[in-house]
């Protein structure tokens, strides 16, 4: 799954998306990833490592490597000097923002 979402991710990171979020559907057994405006509909559920892994793995492949730092138990930052990709996991609402800025 994660180099689904990769490749997924990478098809939008040239319209630098500032959002981007994995809803779980669990009664469809699916999951929706949206960036900014864009909607893609998954038919299994991803996992909410594998969605994180996928989502870094495409912007360290367009913007170079970043540099992790653990803010508390649900917030990791990750940055270097183009970007700052915040993820914020809610779980027990099944969705997973990550906020993207540019530099």
């Amino acid at each position: 799954m994660r180099e689904l979402v990769k490749k997924i991710v990478l098809q939008y990171i040239n319209l630098k998306p500032t959002r981007i979020s994995l809803r779980l559907l669990w009664d469809k057994i699916s999951s929706l990833i949206t960036i900014d405006e864009k909607t893609v509909e998954v038919e299994e559920i991803i996992s909410f490592n594998s969605f994180a892994d996928g989502v870094i793995d495409a912007f360290r492949e367009v913007y170079g490597e970043l540099e992790l730092i653990p803010v508390d138990l649900r917030t990791d930052i990750y940055r270097n000097s183009k970007i700052t990709i915040e993820l914020c996991p809610t779980g027990s609402l099944g969705v997973f923002d990550i906020y993207i800025q540019y530099h």
